[in-house]
């Protein structure tokens, strides 16, 4: 209604100029083309105003004598979602035209190539070259950016506008080199885009962010670094915020702290941490460089923040393993009426994957379903590995078979592998290994090392020789990561020999994880020399990582070395670290129960205690002998068995015994491996109780039924 009322305005006006204008005024005309021209640009807010805006121009015949009137006009149809009436309008104009002018053309392209439709605007280009319409440099950047798309048809025709920037000579227009160096960068060429910067005769802010950012984009954090450094020092530019959000995307790359406090001084001194977009990448940079506490203050000063910056900070609690403060977070962003989207759901399911919460999990994926959100493969995919990594493998391989075929993806194959591997169903993984082929789905990295690591946990020592043959004939290059499953593979069933045979073959540098996988088989089968050799390596990599030193202590303690022993003690002490602490929990109600090994902080610990210790004469009647050699301390047998009685998963398990409702399973999990005789322990207790009893240790799953285990004894 307003704008009809402003057209009836101006018919009025245009009335009245034509009558009583002095023939020293301006022309009528060219005042009722201003009036329209306010109009477009402070009234026209939607599709319908400008449809009555055209509409009224056409009347007037001012639609096909002012350019710049129907170049706002084409511009507001494609923003608003109509890019075929921009080109109804557009082919109406240039239909009349005796001689073309490359400014509407220009405004075509341009209308076309900022909305996203980036073969309509080569057509259109080819369409301007063929009607004999030279471009220029405005044409060409607008070109370029269609160009930049992931569409391989498009490629191709990148090739030949960049020919004809250099025949036009419009190849040393900045604007156009600026754009160059972005396509490349888009098409992820670059040291192309890097030869078109380095020859470019001027270079602004938005030409050197756009090298910066190309950098930063193609994960080359230091080359985005040095030249944003470069920028500073050579030509005294003030980065911008776009600048500032990759600098900071790059720093979190490298997970340089020290750095990250400078761009986050900058971002404060000069007034840009009030842009959104600056505050998330800033918590996004602290949560990538592994302080979710500085990530928080900067979340927690933002003036104003969006979804993005919700999951910025979920995301990055999830990423550095603290799933319960996500959750306590989540809650927040609800109570702030911030409406939680997909993302925020792909983020929430992977933290109850982490903690393995069966209720948190299940009551996540209905807030999903309750809110009806849209559930893509992705989200679909996400929720598969959660349901395993709670311990529900059955509704797992049921989401998974409920997925239309055509719809899986080949994430969706290698989520349900894994979880078949976790859980040391092997022969499972290989049947599913064998069907993603036959549907045609070729295999990635990612299923090899899910294939590998279900082969290791089920003993399936020739199939995943096999399957690790099938690599090469698949084109699938072996990686590092690759190497350490077949290393763990052969550890675990003893083949020690090979194993490191396997290592001295491998064409890159054996990691942590190769000589970990070596150090942890020989830790299993006490082989002292193999031992020590993977784990001198590991010191020269990781030698921060107490977990290492633990190894190896403990191959020499079980084979009764205690000067040894005490030898790496002491040069643990001395670095500073510490045997990380066993800690488990217990699902119970709508909560969780944590128990530490000797839990003398558990307000359940007297009564568990004594529980514990029934329990463990009941099991003694029934055959049950203690493993002492998990008792990795030069102490007495009597004192060795009260340490084994009091280890946090057999605490966790004694309090699901007492509390829980008989006919459920009891679902614990572990920070650490499980040892063998809290193994045989819940096998007993399995037995006794006719309990289903579920514990997650670091490396997989255990399902206890009826006096045996889901693994079978190999671990």
């Amino acid at each position: 209604m307003q704008v009809q009322r402003r057209l009836q305005l101006l018919c009025k006006l245009q009335a009245r100029a034509f009558s009583c204008a002095p023939a020293s005024s301006s022309s009528p005309s060219s005042r009722l083309e201003a009036h329209y021209d306010r109009l477009l640009k402070n009234s026209c807010d939607d599709a319908s105003a400008l449809k009555q805006i055209h509409s009224s121009l056409t009347t007037r015949g001012l639609i096909t004598q002012d350019p710049h009137l129907s170049a706002q006009v084409i511009i507001r149809y494609s923003k608003y979602g109509h890019p075929d009436h921009a080109r109804s309008l557009f082919d109406g104009i240039t239909a009349r035209c005796e001689r073309p002018d490359s400014f509407l053309w220009n405004t075509m392209v341009r209308a076309y190539a900022n909305n996203g439709y980036c073969a309509d605007t080569l057509e259109l280009y080819a369409l301007m070259r063929r009607g004999g319409v030279l471009p220029n440099n405005y044409t060409f950047p607008f070109v370029l950016k269609a160009c930049a798309s992931d569409s391989e048809p498009l490629a191709r025709g990148w090739e030949v506008v960049h020919g004809e920037t250099i025949k036009t000579g419009f190849d040393s227009d900045m604007y156009v080199e600026a754009a160059l160096v972005d396509a490349y960068a888009k098409r992820q060429q670059i040291s192309y885009a890097r030869k078109v910067f380095d020859g470019m005769m001027q270079r602004d802010l938005v030409c050197w962010t756009t090298m910066v950012t190309a950098y930063e984009q193609a994960e080359q954090p230091q080359e985005s670094l040095m030249l944003f450094c470069r920028m500073q020092r050579e030509e005294s530019l003030s980065p911008d915020p776009v600048a500032v959000v990759s600098v900071a995307s790059a720093v979190g790359q490298v997970g340089d702290l020290k750095s990250a406090k400078s761009v986050h001084a900058y971002a404060i001194q000069n007034g840009i941490l009030r842009d959104i977009c600056v505050g998330n990448s800033v918590v996004a940079m602290y949560t990538k460089c592994g302080n979710v506490e500085y990530a928080r203050m900067a979340f927690d000063r933002m003036e104003e923040r969006d979804k993005i910056s919700w999951n910025s900070m979920l995301s990055g609690y999830v990423q550095n393993g603290q799933a319960n403060e996500a959750l306590l977070l989540f809650e927040q962003m609800q109570d702030s009426g911030c409406q939680p989207n997909p993302v925020t759901a792909l983020i929430m399911v992977s933290a109850c994957a982490f903690l393995g919460s069966r209720h948190l999990g299940k009551k996540i994926h209905d807030y999903i379903l309750k809110n009806e959100m849209k559930v893509d493969i992705t989200l679909q995919n996400a929720l598969i590995d959660m349901y395993s990594k709670c311990g529900n493998l059955e509704t797992a391989s049921k989401m998974f078979y409920e997925i239309h075929p055509k719809e899986r993806d080949v994430s969706s194959w290698n989520v349900l592998i894994s979880a078949y591997g976790m859980h040391g169903r092997g022969e499972e993984a290989l049947n599913l290994y064998m069907q993603m082929q036959e549907k045609g789905v070729a295999p990635n990295h990612i299923t090899f090392t899910s294939i590998l690591s279900a082969c290791s946990h089920a003993g399936l020592i020739n199939e995943g020789r096999k399957c690790f043959a099938d690599m090469s004939k698949l084109s699938v290059k072996p990686e590092v990561k690759h190497y350490a499953c077949m290393v763990d593979m052969l550890g675990r069933a003893g083949l020690l020999d090979e194993a490191f045979d396997l290592i001295k073959s491998m064409p890159a540098s054996p990691n942590d994880g190769v000589w970990g996988a070596l150090l942890l088989a020989c830790r299993v089968h006490g082989n002292s020399e193999l031992g020590e050799i993977a784990a001198n390596n590991l010191f020269q990599i990781e030698p921060e990582h107490p977990g290492y030193y633990v190894l190896l202590s403990n191959i020499y303690a079980a084979s009764r070395r205690w000067q040894e022993v005490g030898k790496l003690r002491e040069n643990m002490k001395t670095r500073g670290l510490s045997k990380p602490a066993a800690f488990s929990v217990i699902e119970y109600g709508q909560g969780t129960i944590g128990f530490h090994t000797a839990d003398q902080l558990n307000p359940y610990r007297g009564e568990v205690y004594r529980h514990m210790e029934r329990l463990v004469v009941e099991m003694k009647m029934r055959g049950y002998l203690p493993d002492r050699s998990c008792v990795l301390h030069d102490v007495e047998d009597e004192d060795k068995d009260h340490i084994l009685n009091y280890h946090s998963e057999k605490l966790a398990v004694a309090f699901g015994l007492m509390r829980t409702d008989p006919e459920s399973a009891i679902t614990v999990s572990k920070n650490l491996r499980i040892c063998n005789d809290c193994h045989s322990t819940f096998k007993f207790l399995s037995d006794i109780y006719q309990r289903w009893i579920v514990v997650r240790d670091a490396n997989r799953f255990h399902h206890f039924q009826a006096g045996s285990c889901s693994c079978k004894d190999y671990w």
